[in-house]
């Protein structure tokens, strides 16, 4: 192939993947966009908008009643004071009549799917209406096109109701406009008409295009504003822990106290007796430590975290997490840490976040099951899996599984995991997870070396 030749063919593909760009770009634009109207029916995102929604819509209302008005002046000067002149002064009269009636009716209402089915029938009688202004002199319609660019844009921007609701009256105003002047073609029209024509088509893409994203970035301050109150409910619960949890831990300590001293107080008791005791010692204990655990969540999730990072062996840590949990005989016990060099972090903030993932991992399998903790290291980073075989993550839940007060388990308070994310990333670190349903979940954490 000569050099003139294989720059052709580069440039067809240069070409080519430029096209298919913009194609896949305008597609995922349009998806995005269009999975963002699907919200239009949640009451609560048009309830947050709709005091604003009726006060914008009466302001536009009130301009399309004020242009219908003024344009009587158009038609004075087309008509004179013939028959057709006041047939369509009576047809402005009740355009603006019924304009004062929607004006009244949003500032009454207190239903999104009543306004949103009244201004759908309000912009299409609007459209139908002037559409029959304009066949009474379809040869001036080089003004008529400029007007009804401007209506599409006020359709799609300033009339906020459901895109659908939008798109079919522009599209009936539109589309009327153009079967009038195709009815009254004639050849002298040509020159301002291809202009006139390509401006609707334009003004008939970027309008949609205009307000998918205006629906897009709405739903975006709606995201917004819950994700603020969620931060500031979490912030007062966790400042309400921060007061409440030294009161309650120092009882419980003194209960933990007690029930040690009983413990060996019972030990000459007779073997029925003793054996009763003990288990309800132990039922105590258990539930004593239960809320013990409830009060660190809180308070982890609640204070700041300053890591006090020293070089320790990390297998050993991980070990260690063991001595404080008991893991049932039902459940199999896998650990492979040997031989991990030394890493600078905090010990304590890691024997945490693993005490709340085994111990997870250890209910999720209430009917036995392997439970695996692995250790290794990859890329100048130190990884920590925990595994299990147990019920596995809901895939609704996947998406919040790390925020606070979200759990899958009846007996929870669904702060753990919010926690051990907390504590990993105060390390520099991060964590990740995969699960299926019935099959098990797989927790990795990556943590720096240094």
């Amino acid at each position: 192939m000569n050099k003139l030749g294989y720059k052709g063919t580069l440039n067809r593909a240069k070409g080519q993947g430029l096209h298919k760009g913009v194609v896949a770009a305008v597609r995922r634009f349009v998806r995005n966009a269009l999975k963002r109207t699907v919200h239009e029916n949640d009451a609560e995102f048009r309830q947050f908008f709709f005091a604003s929604d009726c006060s914008q819509t009466r302001a536009t209302i009130f301009l399309i009643a004020l242009t219908i008005g003024l344009f009587s002046i158009s038609d004075y000067l087309f008509l004179g004071l013939s028959v057709a002149y006041f047939a369509l002064a009576a047809l402005r009269v009740l355009l603006i009549a019924y304009s004062a009636y929607q004006f009244h009716f949003v500032g009454e209402t207190k239903s999104h799917k009543s306004y949103d089915q009244r201004m759908l029938v309000y912009l299409l009688l609007i459209s139908v209406g002037l559409l029959i202004v304009d066949v009474t002199r379809p040869q001036n319609f080089l003004p008529h096109i400029i007007v009804i660019d401007v209506a599409v844009f006020v359709y799609y921007l300033l009339i906020p109701t459901r895109f659908i609701y939008q798109a079919l009256p522009a599209l009936v105003f539109s589309i009327g406009e153009v079967m009038i002047i195709s009815f009254a073609f004639q050849w002298f029209m040509v020159p301002s008409l291809s202009t006139a024509l390509i401006s609707l088509a334009f003004v008939n893409i970027i309008a949609p295009v205009c307000s998918l994203q205006l629906h897009s970035y709405r739903w975006r301050i709606y995201e917004s504003v819950l994700l603020r109150k969620e931060t500031d409910r979490l912030a007062a619960i966790g400042q309400t822990a921060g007061m409440i949890g030294h009161d309650i831990r120092n009882p419980l300590q003194a209960i933990i106290s007690e029930i040690y001293i009983a413990k060996q107080e019972i030990a000459g008791f007779s073997q029925p007796t003793k054996t009763q005791a003990l288990e309800s010692l132990d039922l105590i204990e258990e539930q004593t430590d239960y809320i013990s655990k409830i009060i660190s969540d809180l308070q982890d999730y609640a204070r700041p975290l300053k890591p006090e990072k020293v070089e320790v062996d990390l297998s050993q840590v991980l070990v260690s997490v063991f001595q404080t949990i008991r893991v049932p005989d039902k459940i199999l016990l896998q650990v492979d840490v040997k031989g991990f060099p030394k890493i600078k972090t905090d010990p304590t903030l890691v024997r945490r976040a693993l005490t709340n993932l085994i111990n997870n991992a250890i209910q999720a399998m209430p009917n036995g099951g392997k439970l695996s903790l692995t250790a290794y290291e990859s890329e100048h980073r130190a990884i920590v899996v925990v595994s299990d075989t147990g019920k596995g993550i809901p895939e609704e839940i996947k998406p919040r599984l790390f925020t606070p007060l979200v759990t899958t388990k009846a007996k929870g308070q669904g702060l753990g995991l919010a926690v051990v994310k907390r504590l990993v990333e105060a390390l520099g670190g991060s964590i990740t997870f995969e699960s299926e349903i019935d099959k098990g979940t797989s927790f990795r954490i990556t943590l720096p070396l240094e």
